[in-house]
């Protein structure tokens, strides 16, 4: 049976020994009762048989929020060696939970309670492959194919970083002129996508957090005060002031 999924990866679980075999590589022996996680971009994945509804299917955005909510140094993970097997295995330990997990991975719902629920399953059944050498790495990967979601996701991963072109590149195994090139293909550009992040941090931190006007600032990387706050404004057409008296205000009329 050949893997098909719309999604970058997916998650299987066996009840029986299964063959595997990808991209033409001599097969190899995934046990029973193991869970075993499989990259589905360009990637032809045969297994001699598996239970359609024991296959999890994570999409970007799932994958995408996991890295976010793992709060890593991205800088620090080793690339991914690309002759390396595009899978993943470990012993599966709660299956009730991944079957939960599997059934939730394709319903089409727009409940956001289901979407949250969906989301933190999907999330436990990732965490199982966590204590893997290259684990990380393998999911940067996956997503390597937007250079924008590369870089968002970089980004987020230490918000408070002084975070500039040069070191978002070579992070990424990209030369600058390379990064700069994919963006402008994705029409975005490096400093509007890092300006979109750390504004967005801005205006949440505004509602959350007791920090002043600069320590916001440096929190999210920028060391001029002002320069900060005429970027504010200039995104959110009002001051970081006024952004936060205007929804505190809103939270006392509710």
């Amino acid at each position: 049976m050949r893997l098909s999924s719309h999604s970058p990866c997916v998650v299987v679980l066996t009840e029986t020994d299964v063959q595997v075999s990808i991209n033409d590589r001599p097969s190899s022996l995934l046990p029973a009762n193991h869970l075993a996680i499989f990259s589905c971009h360009r990637n032809s994945i045969d297994l001699s048989h598996v239970d359609n509804t024991l296959i999890a299917h994570i999409s970007r955005s799932v994958l995408n929020d996991y890295l976010h909510f793992l709060d890593k140094d991205l800088t620090k993970i080793t690339p991914w060696p690309r002759l390396t097997a595009p899978m993943h295995q470990s012993l599966c330990r709660t299956p009730e939970i991944f079957r939960q997990a599997a059934l939730h991975s394709i319903m089409e719902t727009t409940e956001s309670c289901e979407i949250a629920r969906t989301r933190s399953l999907l999330f436990t059944v990732l965490s199982v492959f966590l204590e893997q050498p290259g684990f990380i790495s393998f999911l940067m990967q996956m997503l390597r194919s937007s250079a924008k979601e590369s870089v968002i996701r970089l980004i987020q991963s230490d918000i408070h970083k002084a975070w500039n072109l040069d070191l978002v590149a070579r992070t990424l195994c990209l030369s600058q002129s390379l990064l700069k090139k994919k963006l402008k293909s994705e029409n975005t550009s490096y400093s509007q996508i890092i300006t979109d992040c750390r504004m967005r941090y801005a205006a949440q931190q505004l509602l959350i957090a007791d920090k002043n006007i600069t320590q916001l600032s440096q929190s999210c990387g920028y060391r001029s005060t002002s320069y900060f706050i005429s970027l504010f404004k200039m995104v959110y057409g009002i001051t970081p002031l006024h952004y936060a008296a205007r929804h505190r205000q809103r939270y006392l009329l509710a």
